[in-house]
């Protein structure tokens, strides 16, 4: 089921041509956190709050445009995937540790923000720390994680990250494990 990993290096440089100040990490992050929050999200949901604007008749932001869709996609397959295949667009561990501590940071930082867009309503204590957790995670400065002894902490905290994601997720849309598309019952 590779096929369903998205490369975070084949894909980071698609936003840099336009109207963005988002890494595609953080992009990421707000996809994901929007989607916990959002059950309905549209591709358009996501893209407005990443781009100011999309001119699909340029030939190189309709190929953004369209990897992006690419991404949006398999990004809400990842979420609810009952294998727990989900994985954060970040740089791997073939990158620097500087650029995954840094993309890891920008991640969780978009998190946050695709949260804030709509009202969390939990009591849920896990849920409320690991919101929590990203917030000091944002935080991070990327220096701090970029020697050799932090390589095993980082993918700790990758693995945390990406764990407490698939948690809040399931938290907040319960009733998504149970969901049958209309079209599926005829």
């Amino acid at each position: 089921m590779d096929n369903d990993l998205i490369n975070y290096d084949e894909v980071k440089g698609i936003l840099y041509n336009l109207n963005t100040d988002d890494t595609i990490a953080s992009a990421h992050g707000i996809l994901c956190g929007f989607a916990c929050v959002k059950p309905e999200l549209k591709l358009d949901n996501w893209l407005n709050e990443v781009l100011v604007n999309i001119n699909l008749n340029n030939v190189n932001e309709k190929d953004a445009h369209e990897q992006l869709a690419k991404i949006y996609s398999t990004t809400l397959l990842q979420l609810h995937d009952t294998t727990l295949n989900f994985q954060l667009l970040i740089a791997n561990e073939n990158s620097k540790l500087r650029e995954q501590a840094d993309t890891l940071i920008q991640w969780c930082q978009g998190f946050l923000v695709g949260l804030g867009l709509q009202k969390i309503s939990t009591t849920d204590e896990d849920v409320l720390e690991i919101i929590k957790d990203f917030g000091e995670i944002s935080k991070l400065d990327g220096d701090v994680l970029e020697n050799e002894q932090n390589a095993q902490d980082l993918s700790e905290i990758i693995e945390f990250v990406r764990m407490g994601t698939l948690l809040i997720q399931e938290t907040l849309q319960p009733y998504k494990q149970d969901y049958i598309p209309p079209n599926t019952l005829h």
